[in-house]
């Protein structure tokens, strides 16, 4: 029994050198990949989701200016694709006083239908090791959504999307995950 033992022991460290190192959560920092067009609040906004999911996955994120095993890097990327009728605005009761008398209006829902931009927001997350600036891992995911609704606003899409792409972390994502 002890050979079988020091047969395996032997074996293991060939078996080892072969396989590639295991990704394990660590502590990471997160940053905009360079040239990312999206303006500086939506990034803001999209850069703290992904530290929440990040978090979710086990991982330690650190401030901006510390030097994590991993750096984060992330990339958005909208485009419009057609239009969809989407439900209007709705709008509440309203009312006014003034000196001479009072008035108050309400507006009843609607089954009015707008016509808007279908715009496919891509968010695209990449690991990179520090030590060597080599990427590790890369997930991404996108949503298509109506221009102008609250779905399309920008923590909404960081809610829905940095949570779906590590989600499958540590297997490597091959296609965006589609997210509705």
């Amino acid at each position: 029994m002890w050979i079988a033992a020091l047969a395996m022991m032997v074996a293991t460290p060939a078996a080892a050198q072969d396989e590639a190192p295991a990704l394990t959560p660590g502590t990471v920092t997160v940053e905009a990949a360079e040239g990312d067009a999206a303006p500086a609040p939506v990034r803001s906004v999209f850069a703290d989701a992904i530290e929440q999911a990040l978090l979710d996955a086990r991982f330690t994120a650190l401030p901006g200016q510390a030097r994590g095993r991993y750096i984060a890097r992330f990339a958005i990327t909208r485009a419009a694709r057609g239009a969809v009728a989407s439900n209007g605005p709705e709008q509440g009761a309203r009312g006014s006083v003034g000196n001479w008398g009072g008035a108050f209006g309400v507006t009843l829902p609607s089954d009015k239908r707008q016509l808007r931009g279908l715009i496919v927001t891509q968010l695209t997350i990449e690991l990179v090791a520090r030590a060597d600036l080599q990427p590790v891992w890369r997930g991404s995911a996108l949503t298509a959504q109506a221009e102008g609704t609250k779905a399309d606003a920008p923590a909404a899409l960081a809610a829905k999307l940095a949570p779906a792409i590590l989600r499958a972390f540590p297997a490597s994502l091959a296609e965006p995950v589609s997210v509705p």
